[in-house]
């Protein structure tokens, strides 16, 4: 999806509220309170009600978004400006295309987009064709190690160390013919 395209799909904050509440129903709600999954839509409230208890669930409870306070498209736009830039972007860079007027804001929900990114990330496994490789990373150091570093050029420590990596490749679904672009890419140091 490109951002014209994103646009269109997400014009205003209750096209984005419909989208979210969509998918937390397919996924599915349940009750904090009972761990019913039985629940009814309070249109008014922007809630779900249990059927037994009569917990109330919000729309963000339980997500990312959980007692922000910043409207759904913001992350929507944020979600989507992140995953569109290949080279990353700054919260200041964020902030000033949100036009919102808060950088902690603005980082703060970056910190959150990240982790949840993260967790999806563990979800896929190594399988299959799995190749075996090195690679050079910045290490954390200790205290004790950090007053051995020199100061200047050439303090900053690099490791070598070991990696198993996967790629699966993008496959069309109508043809199931696959290209030379990667869907996935999974990478674990050892």
């Amino acid at each position: 999806m490109n951002i014209i395209k994103f646009a269109e799909d997400y014009p205003t904050e209750e096209s984005c509220r419909e989208h979210f509440r969509g998918v937390r129903e397919k996924k599915g709600i349940i009750c904090e309170h009972c761990q019913s999954t039985k629940h009814y839509w309070l249109k008014a409230k922007w809630m779900w009600q249990c059927s037994g208890c009569e917990f109330r669930t919000t729309l963000r409870s339980g997500t990312m978004m959980e007692s922000a306070k910043l409207p759904v498209r913001k992350w929507y736009l944020a979600m989507a400006f992140m995953g569109f830039s290949k080279k990353g972007l700054s919260a200041t860079e964020l902030q000033k295309q949100l036009e919102h007027s808060r950088y902690e804001s603005i980082w703060s929900m970056m910190h959150r987009i990240r982790e949840a990114m993260s967790k999806r990330d563990s979800r896929y496994k190594l399988e299959g064709m799995v190749e075996f490789d090195e690679g050079y990373f910045h290490t954390e150091t200790s205290e004790n190690e950090k007053q051995k570093l020199k100061r200047g050029r050439g303090s900053q420590q690099q490791q070598n160390v070991a990696v198993l990596a996967e790629s699966t490749p993008l496959e069309n679904m109508r043809t199931e013919k696959k290209t030379n672009h990667v869907r996935y890419f999974k990478m674990k140091v050892l």
